[in-house]
């Protein structure tokens, strides 16, 4: 595969580490106000101090080959802490990152060494949005609330977009475009999403993301698949002495 073409591929599976699946094809319930769930869902994750995030990205790419990250993801907002594990599945690849106290350490399996690097504040309020992701969809969904679908399951709201519908494929062009450049053929289409969101507390509890697409004439299949847990219930996170005391 062209270097230039992997590259791409990565950068998709990273930028969609937040969400969307294919829609399950029950009926909606028409007593459920779309646009009250949704705002609730944006306050309660507006009121988010810490978590987890579990992400697993893969593209199917024409031709049988397959790309798979798994993205490990432990956040605190306040003092901000960060770690994040990025392990790309079949190729022996790990990045394991920490960020604490301002400075950022990070470690791959290449040469076992820690390097540091100093965070400035803005960055760090940057890194502080990354379980916000109920938030970039509810931007995406509130305009085109008659294009989706709502309805209760047990104890959870489960919220879905119909196969192809155009604004979720204008969305991944218009976002893709401006991650990876506006020159990229990059042409998306059968977007689906689903998300589920508890119907206690509001916060989201899982999304999923497919969709296909064309990128310098290859053929594929894309797929995010994000977990939420220990809501506000992350108390600490430890770097370890090996990278406090690194001298890179």
């Amino acid at each position: 595969m062209k270097k230039s073409l992997k590259k791409i591929l990565f950068t998709i599976l990273t930028v969609f580490a937040v969400f969307f699946v294919v829609a399950c094809g029950n009926k909606e319930d028409a007593k459920i106000n779309k646009e009250e769930v949704l705002q609730k869902n944006v306050e309660a994750t507006n009121n988010i101090k810490s978590g987890n995030k579990l992400v697993t990205a893969k593209v199917e790419i024409e031709g049988g080959q397959t790309i798979e990250y798994i993205f490990d993801i432990s956040l605190i907002k306040d003092p901000f802490a960060l770690k994040t594990i990025l392990e790309a599945k079949g190729e022996d690849a790990k990045i394991t990152t920490f960020i604490k106290d301002g400075v950022m350490y990070a470690n791959t399996l290449e040469d076992n060494s820690w390097q540091k690097l100093d965070v400035s504040e803005e960055d760090m309020n940057k890194f502080k949005i990354i379980l916000n992701d109920s938030i970039e969809i509810y931007e995406v969904l509130k305009d085109n609330l008659d294009k989706i679908s709502i309805k209760e399951d047990g104890g959870n709201y489960i919220i879905s977009a119909a196969k192809n519908s155009d604004f979720l494929n204008e969305y991944l062009k218009s976002s893709l475009s401006d991650t990876i450049g506006q020159n990229t053929d990059l042409k998306p289409n059968n977007a689906t999403l689903e998300y589920i969101i508890d119907k206690e507390t509001y916060f989201t509890k899982s999304l999923v993301l497919t969709f296909d697409a064309e990128v310098q004439g290859q053929k594929l299949k894309a797929k995010t698949e994000t977990t939420f847990s220990n809501i506000n219930s992350v108390e600490e996170i430890t770097v370890p002495e090996e990278a406090l005391n690194s001298n890179n």
